[in-house]
């Protein structure tokens, strides 16, 4: 084949449709005496899972910019492990913290040998299996086994007023998800108008407080409540209320 050299490349302003072969092991193709390539998009829908292509492109931006800082990026994923994106392991993550129990953890660090599993997962499968009940120094000799395994971390358990402000900001979007009224029952929805119903009679009843109600279950029933978890249950109420209405309103 005789070798054809490019003189010149100009900008088209037609719209031309173009398509991405996907579905085979290679994304390098020959078309039209050229060496052709799928786009990065197409690839990563053909070859994995992308559950939030626009999350995982913003989470990758802030990851890229904390590692230069030195700083921790404390990421809740809902998936388990071996889900997780390669990219965010081989190129972001440097430590992996499995909290196994309440405040208590493994820590795991990064294999830098390039011709090995960098998180060696595979290995979990010969571990032995542990649950809620089995004891965290029981866990450790389990876990300690595994080549990546570091060493154990407990964390402290956070302030009175730091964990009734995650209730609060937790609480105040939990209604804003579309898809939160399908695991509504109709007796959280009774429960929340009973709520909603004392509180109103609090409030117009100078004689019915919250401190006598409170008093009233500690005597009868020999349990304290904090007041502070009264109030947690009449807001989450009142915010199912509003979404109920909210909802009843757009369907009228």
């Amino acid at each position: 084949m005789k070798a054809i050299k490019i003189k010149s490349i100009k900008k088209s302003f037609k719209n031309v449709p173009v398509y991405d072969i996907v579905g085979l092991p290679n994304q390098n193709f020959v078309g039209e005496k050229m060496l052709l390539h799928n786009c990065d998009e197409a690839v990563r829908f053909a070859t994995s899972a992308d559950w939030a292509k626009q999350e995982s492109k913003e989470l990758k931006k802030k990851l890229a910019q904390v590692r230069t800082k030195h700083l921790f990026y404390i990421l809740c994923f809902p998936m388990k492990f071996d889900k997780i994106e390669s990219n965010y392991l081989q190129s972001f993550v440097n430590y992996w913290i499995d909290l196994f129990d309440r405040g208590v953890g493994a820590i795991y660090i990064k294999d830098r040998n390039p011709l090995k599993d960098t998180w060696a997962k595979d290995y979990f499968k010969k571990l032995s299996s542990y649950n809620e009940f089995t004891s965290s120094h029981k866990v450790h000799d389990i876990l300690k086994k595994h080549p990546n395994f570091w060493t154990m971390i407990k964390f402290p358990k956070p302030p009175r007023w730091l964990y009734e402000r995650y209730l609060k900001v937790r609480e105040k979007n939990i209604y804003d998800e579309e898809s939160i009224m399908q695991n509504v029952s109709k007796e959280d929805i009774q429960r929340a108008f009973l709520i909603l119903a004392l509180r109103d009679i609090m409030q117009n009843d100078t004689t019915l407080t919250m401190h006598r109600i409170l008093m009233h279950i500690k005597n009868e029933y020999d349990v304290l409540l904090p007041k502070s978890c009264v109030q947690i249950l009449i807001d989450d109420a009142r915010q199912l209320v509003d979404k109920i209405k909210d909802d009843a309103t757009k369907l009228s």
